[in-house]
């Protein structure tokens, strides 16, 4: 896999992504797998919205986005299938290694903050920009 910058807006493990969906949050991360660890490492990308996680014979995870783009904002290609390779007991991601991943699930509720009920003047709610567009678990890319 080619590296590349990754973009500012690309999620983080960590941090709440403004997608729901299913991740794959990398962390414990190095940079090669001598490293000699005085601390947990970094946090890595939170890959997804997933459609599967799928490991075989814990050499390899194969992933699919549900998005071309949100597979682009981590990747650098459209492809949505992605197969990461694990090399001894760490998953390789974009030139970077990581000792620890979890699948996790990020509801819509996580990421769309509540409309306003008791206030005369409600505040700005961008979050609630993507929940007007459609049902966001449908299976179809909210842009």
């Amino acid at each position: 896999m080619p590296k590349h910058a990754q973009a500012a807006d690309a999620p983080v493990y960590g941090i709440r992504p403004q997608k729901p969906g299913m991740y794959l949050g990398l962390f414990h991360g190095r940079d090669t797998p001598i490293q000699v660890m005085n601390d947990w490492g970094f946090d890595g990308p939170a890959l997804g919205p997933l459609q599967h996680v799928h490991t075989t014979y814990a050499c390899s995870v194969n992933l699919q986005f549900t998005c071309p783009s949100d597979a682009h904002l981590l990747t650098g290609n459209n492809d949505t299938f992605l197969e990461l390779q694990i090399d001894g007991d760490l998953l390789c991601f974009d030139g970077k290694l990581y000792g620890d991943w979890t699948v996790y699930v990020v509801t819509p509720e996580e990421c769309f903050r509540q409309p306003d009920t008791f206030r005369q003047n409600t505040r700005p709610n961008d979050l609630r920009r993507q929940a007007k567009l459609k049902e966001p678990l449908s299976g179809d890319c909210i842009e």
